[in-house]
């Protein structure tokens, strides 16, 4: 398959890393805002073609797509909840304009594509119970990055709907893990890494609320390989993505070698099998 991966940051990386294993023609592309650049050198030796495009300029989108492609993967975004705060604006156009540019640009194309989506399970809000399905609605949120995941989720369907696009919405939980791409501003970092990194440093987690809200948590190996296989399935498809659920306190606690001690308050629905388990990560066997 002929596949583009819009975003080649963490998760984009380790998916076109992957991809590229299996025989697949992978062009990855990036404004090269959160990753540098030459942090896809192994993946262009790879095989992978990698090009500079910003999703918020639509010449560009458009231009990046006309020649046609099997899949595409949305996963450029600006994800930092502190970023969203100290750069609302960058935050609004990538992550509002962007997918509707690249949704305009599929919907003009010849040729028929598929478009993943990487979406976040913070799209159900905060304090959750029970377990969280797929078709919860959506809940109230505190930060432009995750609010507008809601606007690029329901723009998308917008769009698939009208133009008979295959769309796949992939929320995501918290991801971890080694990859080809990994940021080291810690605003950059999700939880999992932050505190992995702080505890090897010898420095202390610091926990808000005394680490007690519960979170979703995938391997950044396993968000890849399901990206990568998710059916092919004509019309609208919506599934989360994570492999456990954990209090923040317990990630801390298992990144300085002590056992989980709480409850999570919520559990995932998740149609996906997953190969690697957070406490497995920390411990330093996975």
């Amino acid at each position: 398959m002929r596949l583009l991966v819009l975003g080649a940051g963490y998760v984009g990386a380790k998916l076109a890393e992957l991809a590229l294993k299996d025989g697949h023609d992978v062009v990855l592309a990036d404004n090269w805002w959160a990753t540098a650049r030459e942090q896809l050198d192994g993946l262009e030796r790879s095989g992978a073609r990698v090009e500079t495009v910003d999703v918020r300029e639509a010449a560009a989108v458009r231009a990046l797509l006309e020649p046609g492609f099997d899949r595409v993967y949305l996963l450029a975004a600006q994800a930092s909840r502190p970023l969203s705060f100290s750069d609302p604006a960058y935050t609004e156009q990538t992550n509002l304009v962007g997918p509707r540019l690249v949704a305009d640009s599929i919907a003009e194309g010849a040729a028929p594509t598929e478009l993943v989506f990487g979406s976040s399970l913070h799209v159900y809000g905060p304090d959750l119970s029970g377990e969280v399905t797929a078709d919860r609605p959506y809940g109230a949120q505190g930060d432009l990055a995750h609010l507008s995941k809601v606007y690029a989720e329901l723009c998308l369907d917008l769009y698939a709907r009208r133009h008979g696009i295959t769309l796949a919405v992939l929320r995501l939980g918290i991801v971890y893990g080694l990859g080809p791409v990994e940021h080291e501003r810690p605003e950059s970092q999700t939880v999992v890494d932050k505190f992995r990194r702080l505890v090897a440093a010898g420095k202390e987690p610091q926990l808000d609320a005394g680490g007690q809200a519960t979170i979703g948590v995938i391997h950044v190996e396993d968000v890849a390989r399901i990206l990568l296989d998710v059916p092919s399935e004509p019309g609208i498809s919506v599934a989360n993505v994570a492999a456990e659920t954990i209090t923040v306190a317990d990630v801390a606690r298992l990144a300085r070698g002590r056992p989980a001690e709480d409850q999570p308050a919520w559990t995932v629905a998740s149609p996906f099998e997953y190969r690697h388990a957070l406490s497995d990560y920390l411990a330093g066997s996975s």
